[in-house]
């Protein structure tokens, strides 16, 4: 970034005192009748009669003010990021909407596509066999039909989530719950460079040093939600941060998609009884695309004009192969085209939906023409 606007310049000041929250910032703007610029100019002369504000908080923003916007600068450009506050124009529409919204945000990558249609995929860092083949599974799907996949960067089924959707050439954003500059977990240094590198994103509303800390990751789910059209839930503890995030999405109004799971799995009770309280039980993409009304008309105009233009190249092998035959089994092309037999099966998935092809007796597939 080359400079900051006043916004930019005086939220980013208020973020960088940790112990400023959301609310004391509002109370703060709102003493000085919603002006950032009218708070930054006369922030010393009224600071002793800012009550909502701790004397320790007070004495560093006054420490840090003067050459706060260089240093800012200095650091985003360091790290190749960017900081975008709910005043500026390219501030995501959709967190704009939830009660609460983050004031700044600070990023890696483009915003470009955050506000097209997008599915939360979240889950346990303890990921089982199970959670990780349906994490792959839905991502994979809903990837082919051009979603945007949103999730939280962690260990396990997010981390599946992501790599699924940059493998299947989607957009992909990560919210973390630390700053911009550190790297949580660590081992996936290389997926956040993928998806910076990829069009997509990396996003967090706290300043640069703050570190993981547990209450950061409760805050960031509503970002996560907030940012999403839906969420899908793939296993989850009865007590875990996922859950967390179904309940700020249920709170913004957004649907909530759990996959079931072994009733007597410990990463399973919390899905189940999501589905137990009303989240929509999704064991096909029928189940999603049924709920999310942009997906649906996506899905029928699809349907209606196909384009192969757009397949990718595993999928054009399907269809060539299907062409050449007129119908095939799954195994069949498998043998023709050599595409890993979980991945084929998920593409096979994807292209019916598209209206592209459909199943036939005996578990045959057949261009839908």
């Amino acid at each position: 970034m080359e400079s900051l606007n006043i916004n930019q310049k005086t939220i980013a000041w208020l973020n960088s005192a940790r112990g400023i929250s959301n609310g004391k910032i509002k109370r703060l703007l709102d003493y000085f009748n919603g002006s950032t610029r009218d708070l930054w100019d006369n922030f010393e002369t009224e600071k002793y009669g800012l009550s909502v504000l701790k004397p320790e908080i007070t004495d560093y923003l006054s420490k840090i003010r003067d050459n706060f916007e260089e240093t800012l600068l200095k650091r985003l450009n360091d790290e190749n990021a960017h900081a975008v506050t709910i005043y500026d124009s390219d501030y995501p529409e959709k967190l704009k909407q939830i009660d609460g919204a983050p004031y700044i945000l600070y990023y890696k990558g483009k915003l470009d596509n955050i506000d097209d249609l997008s599915i939360a995929v979240v889950g346990s860092r303890k990921a089982t066999a199970y959670g990780k083949w349906a994490a792959e599974k839905f991502t994979n799907e809903l990837s082919g039909l051009g979603v945007n996949i949103i999730s939280g960067l962690a260990a396990g089924i997010d981390t599946v989530a992501h790599k699924t959707a940059l493998k299947s050439n989607a957009k992909t954003a990560g919210i973390i719950g630390c700053g911009i500059d550190i790297i949580y977990p660590r081992f996936n240094e290389r997926l956040y460079g993928e998806i910076v590198e990829k069009g997509g994103a990396v996003i967090t509303e706290y300043p640069f040093g703050m570190q993981p800390l547990p209450n950061n990751f409760h805050d960031r789910n509503r970002i996560i939600s907030g940012l999403s059209d839906g969420v899908l839930v793939i296993e989850a503890q009865e007590r875990s941060g996922t859950l967390i995030t179904a309940g700020h999405a249920a709170n913004q109004g957004r649907e909530i998609f759990a996959v079931p799971g072994n009733i007597d799995s410990l990463y399973s009770r919390g899905t189940n009884t999501l589905i137990k309280d009303g989240a929509k039980i999704t064991m096909s993409m029928d189940d999603i695309v049924e709920e999310i009304r942009e997906l649906r008309e996506r899905v029928k105009k699809t349907k209606n004009s196909i384009d192969y233009v757009f397949l990718d190249k595993d999928e054009a092998k399907i269809i060539n192969s299907l062409k050449a035959a007129g119908n095939r089994t799954a195994y069949e092309l498998n043998e023709e085209t050599h595409i890993d037999t979980g991945k084929l099966l998920s593409l096979m998935t994807t292209l019916e939906i598209k209206g592209i092809v459909k199943q036939l007796p005996g578990n045959r597939l057949i261009l839908n023409m």
